[in-house]
């Protein structure tokens, strides 16, 4: 069994930029012919507050993937289980703009295995999420060994 984590929250916030950008143009092209300035300034606001959604969709991972064999993020890299004798979980708020922000999950794990994602003794990996860390919690504890997981605020 497979679980994908942040799927959802990821096609939430693709309608939210498709009704924000959308309806925010829509506004501003509407606002323009009818000489309406609040209008126009709202729908400004509208598609800025898009280009904020697509600024968080771009910098997050939806594709960690955690099965009993391990995990893996496809294409850049697979961790096994039997390479992992520590794994902590370390979350972060991250800002997008001002009032946006979304959470940042930090996986370090000591163990053998790749090369590249060696930091200072110790294997690292940064995922960033809209939103789904209670999920990441209950995959790490579903599949990973007894022992290993240690969930680090």
């Amino acid at each position: 069994m497979v679980l994908r984590l942040d799927i959802v929250m990821r096609r939430l916030a693709w309608v939210g930029f498709g009704v924000f950008g959308g309806g925010g143009a829509v506004a501003v092209v509407v606002s323009l012919f009818s000489r309406s300035i609040p209008g126009v300034v709202f729908g400004l606001l509208s598609v800025g507050f898009a280009g904020l959604i697509l600024l968080g969709l771009r910098r997050s991972a939806g594709s960690l993937v955690i099965s009993a064999a391990g995990f893996s993020v496809p294409g850049v890299f697979e961790v096994r289980w039997t390479e992992v004798t520590r794994l902590r979980v370390r979350r972060e708020k991250r800002r997008v703009g001002r009032w946006m922000h979304w959470w940042h999950y930090r996986l370090e794990w000591t163990g053998s295995g790749l090369d590249f994602l060696l930091e200072e003794g110790e294997y690292a990996y940064a995922l960033g999420h809209l939103g789904g860390g209670s999920a990441l919690y209950a995959a790490l504890g579903r599949f990973a060994p007894a022992g290993v997981v240690e969930p680090a605020e």
